[in-house]
């Protein structure tokens, strides 16, 4: 693994303001009291205090004069000089590692701060050494505590410059990383180096040290190209021995994780590994590169000589090197078919990760998973003993091996859940769930070989789904709810929304092209957002009421009587997990349930395949040859649970991976009969459980009826239109016209107009032009082209994000692919139909590929006569497809599902054929007659009186 961070030297790096600030107070107080001693000890303190190359003595003497005249100053009434003094005597104890002296001195600054002048610059510097001083005493949480608390000053801090925020960013960058949120730390180290003052005399060496940061990010981040090209750049600079040796490792580090081994080899033996800890982790990818040799001797000698340099630096505190020497002898034992040996090696790490885990059975798992001094390492020993484990079960066949092995991974799955729980950002979750997605299909594995034994597996089963299926966006609109509960000022409310649409802005410019004179300055501006957003974010969770609300709602569902117990009788769930070589399909209804495992061979492959070209298709004059590849898919994907779902009227259907793509409704269930499961089924989609069957969270009145809100830019020629190169939509009109309350056509269709009438509006209906692909963020949805700029009317995935649509019930996209996308693991496609549920809309409905005109305005008329008369979103879409079929007036060429099986809705369901809202209305109508009756009855028995 890398080897240690870069940190600059506590009492020379980024003194040059304090050095000033000091020297001019004491002018000050020089000149008016003349007779005051302390000012002289000060001046003196801060002489030896500020030598190029202090000894022991003279930073003793100094500490004594700093300590002696805070005294002095205190009892002067020079409460500024005496916060100061106590400062410089803490930096001079944690110089020399006297961590405990040097907080308390720290402390004693503080309080004189706060008692009696609370000097913002004072508390910033004592929050910020606090910081260090616990930081380099391995309190981690502590440390984080207090660099919190002087960043949020730097934030708020308007005028010079306070002292060494390069440290603050970097320190930040540091924690941000061991809790293995690469992306975000790589953002404060990123942050770092742009406040880092080019005029202090050691400003190359923090230039090195926090590039070497930044590089060991994009190490972690899998990107060894770029890391190894900032590696070997610095290489260049003149640096300290220990610096140098830092920065070499990594180099080797990088070489070995890009499998050119003789290279890392070749610069390991050049390292003298002054600091014992960087031999551990030399010694541990010594071993690894032998152990890929397969050269098993020589991997367990170093493994073993790195685990007895680690216990003899060490002793009895634990330490993540010495677990990762346990873990690799693990693995090296279970290379060579020794799996009792690999368990008993992955114990022992565990045994030494853990701060409260003993192992007395092979099988034993620690309980509290915080409880750890590496939760990433945590996650790799508990990854790997499951492994262990199910490969046991596969040569022994014990039922007790396999249900160990599922516990360890759930164990594993729960660990990875709390490292992503403290990741701040989409990013990262999304890197973690796509770096880590083996775990998730070597989990379900041995989940499922665990329901064929019993249904009792059932929950973790559905655990292990929830855990990798939707997080993000579930996560996101549960937080969204919080967020509004939680008592959090209304201004730091506002600066949070504004950040986020400068983000968006700065995302689309960026990714359209900007010039290169640009592109620096919007990088820029979009990292001190991205950290400005990420401490906004710290003032969420310090607030005690967005925390409770938090952990009331963070775990995802993992009980099938739940989900049972959400559907109707008329309702199957089909939940898909796509691995390497097979599909898995949980199929529930409200009295059973089961899993099944379809093999992917060469077969399946290639009727999918065919299936996909035959429908994401259409040409004049060509026939429609799907009906085969359909007819196969069908009998792989839903024969084998069908006894359980053929006679429930809904499916919802949640994909996986390239069965995002499949529009499951155009299967056919026979060749001859040609029975579309349109025909049989309502088909809905969404992205798991805990998205389905979330809790209505929006905070509005309900309105009796929709009010309906259409965007038709292209309906008409113009100018502009014909200047776009953008193609006229003439039948994009009628597909709204008799149904919407406001319609903004042409000119009036613009992206500003859009985005301020979008909120308040519960169904949505938007007939344009679209653009997707690989790059979700450089996707987008046209308004009308009123100016040359696309910017201004084309409206991106991040900016749609943004949009605040939890008034929405359905969003309709009627344009090209709106339902297409990159497929990230987990989450689905990263399309506009996903961006619009992120905005909070409970549903859309959206395409999978390019439209014909005609076809989707029939469609949509068909769909908005459905929605009128109350019917749910996904019945109202299947009424509309079998008019379609059905219809005289439409040509039989039009009726393949190359031209309508497109639309597809994804988003909550109703259970009831009408949506919820009729229901709502027909409880008022029975309360009206109870009410009624009441009054009757008892209008009579006054009249008998």
């Amino acid at each position: 693994m890398p080897g240690p961070f870069y940190f600059s030297d506590m009492k020379k790096t980024g003194f040059v303001i304090t050095v000033l600030f000091v020297c001019t107070l004491a002018g000050i107080f020089a000149q008016k009291r003349d007779n005051k001693e302390y000012i002289q000890w000060i001046k003196e303190a801060q002489r030896l205090y500020d030598l190029a190359e202090p000894s022991e003595k003279t930073d003793s003497a100094a500490l004594h004069l700093f300590l002696k005249a805070a005294a002095k100053a205190l009892a002067a009434g020079d409460y500024p000089q005496a916060a100061d003094c106590y400062i410089k005597a803490g930096n001079i104890h944690q110089t020399y590692q006297r961590f405990a002296e040097s907080a308390k001195n720290y402390h004693l600054s503080l309080q004189i701060n706060t008692k009696h002048q609370n000097d913002k610059k004072i508390n910033y510097e004592a929050f910020l050494y606090l910081g260090s001083s616990f930081y380099f005493s391995n309190v981690i949480d502590s440390a984080q505590y207090y660099f919190e608390l002087a960043s949020d000053i730097a934030s708020s801090h308007s005028g010079k410059k306070l002292p060494e925020e390069e440290r603050l960013y970097n320190s930040l960058g540091a924690i941000y990383f061991e809790s293995a949120n690469y992306l975000q730390a790589k953002n404060y180290f990123e942050k770092a180096l742009l406040v880092t003052p080019p005029d202090t005399e050691d400003y190359e060496e923090s230039l090195v040290g926090i590039n070497s940061n930044i590089a060991n990010c994009l190490l972690r981040l899998n990107q060894y190209d770029s890391a190894l090209r900032i590696y070997r750049l610095l290489l260049q600079y003149k640096m300290p021995d220990e610096i140098s040796e830092i920065i070499k490792q990594n180099t080797a580090h990088t070489y070995f994780e890009l499998g050119r081994y003789d290279s890392a080899l070749a610069l390991y033996q050049q390292l003298p590994f002054k600091n014992p800890l960087n031999s551990v982790k030399a010694l541990n990818d010594i071993g690894r590169i032998f152990m890929e040799r397969r050269q098993w001797q020589q991997a367990e000698a170093v493994f073993d000589s790195a685990i007895a340099v680690n216990r003899r630096i060490s002793a009895n505190i634990k330490n993540k090197e010495e677990a990762k020497a346990y873990l690799y002898r693990g693995q090296l034992a279970a290379k060579q078919g020794l799996t009792d040996e690999a368990i008993t090696w992955c114990n022992e790490a565990l045994q030494e990760i853990h701060l409260d885990f003993t192992w007395k059975k092979s099988e034993d798992l620690p309980e509290q998973i915080a409880q750890t001094v590496s939760p990433i390492t945590l996650f790799e020993i508990l990854q790997s003993k499951a492994a262990f484990l199910f490969e046991k079960y596969r040569l022994t066949g014990e039922r007790e091996v396999l249900i160990a092995a599922l516990n360890s991974y759930i164990k594993a799955i729960e660990t990875a859940d709390f490292i992503k729980l403290n990741f701040d950002n989409d990013e990262s979750k999304l890197f973690f769930n796509t770096n880590y997605k083996s775990i998730y299909s070597e989990a379900l594995r041995v989940a499922y070989e665990c329901c064929q034994i019993s249904e009792d597996f059932f929950d973790q089963y559905i655990f292990i789904l929830e855990s990798y299926k939707g997080t993000i966006l579930y996560q996101n609109l549960l937080n969204v709810d919080i967020k509004s509960l939680a008592k959090i000022p209304a201004s730091v409310k506002k600066r949070e929304k504004e950040i986020k649409q400068l983000l968006a802005f700065y995302t689309s410019r960026i990714n359209n092209n900007a010039a290169e004179k640009d592109a620096g300055q919007l990088q820029k501006r979009l990292l001190e957002l991205q950290v400005e957003l990420s401490r906004l974010q710290k003032e969420y969770e310090n607030d005690e009421s967005y925390n409770l609300y938090k952990n009331q709602s963070a775990k995802v569902i993992s009980s099938l009587a739940f989900v049972q117990s959400s559907a109707n009788k008329e309702t199957a769930y089909l939940n898909y997990y796509i691995s390497d070589s097979a599909v898995y399909l949980l199929a529930v209804t409200r009295k059973k349930a089961m899993v099944k495992k379809v093999v992917v061979d060469s077969l399946f492959t290639q009727n999918f395949s065919g299936f996909y070209k035959e429908t994401y298709k259409y040409e004049e004059g060509k026939r429609y040859e799907g009906s085969a590849a359909s007819a196969y898919l069908y009998q792989k994907l839903i024969s084998p649970v069908e006894q359980l779902i053929s006679t429930q009227n809904k499916w919802i259907i949640i994909p996986d991976g390239f069965l995002y793509y499949l529009p499951f409704e155009a299967l056919v269930s026979d060749t001859d009969a040609g029975k579309l499961v349109v025909e049989r089924h309502v088909v809905s989609y969404h992205y798991s459980f805990s998205l389905l069957l979330q809790k209505n969270t929006h905070h509005f009145d309900e309105k009796e009826d929709r009010n309906f809100f259409a965007v038709t830019p292209f309906a008409e020629r113009d100018a502009n239109i014909s200047a776009s190169g953008l193609a006229y939509l003439p039948f994009s009109k009628d597909e709204v016209s008799t149904s919407a309350q406001s319609i903004l056509s042409n000119q009036k269709a613009t992206k500003q107009n859009f985005v301020q009438k979008a909120s308040q509006f519960s169904l949505i209906h938007l007939a344009t032009h679209a653009s997707t692909g690989a790059d979700s963020a450089a996707n987008w949805i046209q308004f009308y082209p009123s100016d040359s700029n696309f910017l201004n009317h084309r409206l991106f995935v991040p900016e749609i994000y943004n949009l605040d649509l939890h008034r929405c019930e359905l969003v309709i996209l009627s344009a090209c692919e709106t339902a297409g996308g990159a497929s990230l693991s987990g989450e689905g496609l990263l399309s506009l139909s996903r961006a619009f549920l992120y905005a909070g809309s409970d549903g859309i409905i959206s395409t999978l590929w390019r439209t014909e005109d005609q076809v989707t305005s029939y469609l949509m008329q068909r769909l908005h006569t459905y929605l009128k008369k109350d019917m749910a979103p996904e019945n109202a879409l299947q009424l509309a497809k079998l008019d379609l079929l059905k219809s005289k007036n439409i040509s039989a060429k039009y009726k393949t599902p190359n031209y309508w099986s497109n639309f597809i809705y994804v988003g909550k369901v109703s259970m009831n054929q009408e949506r919820s809202i009729g229901y709502w209305r027909i409880g008022i109508a029975v309360f009206i007659l109870a009410a009624l009756f009441f009054l009757l009855k008892k209008r009579s028995k006054a009249l008998r009186r």
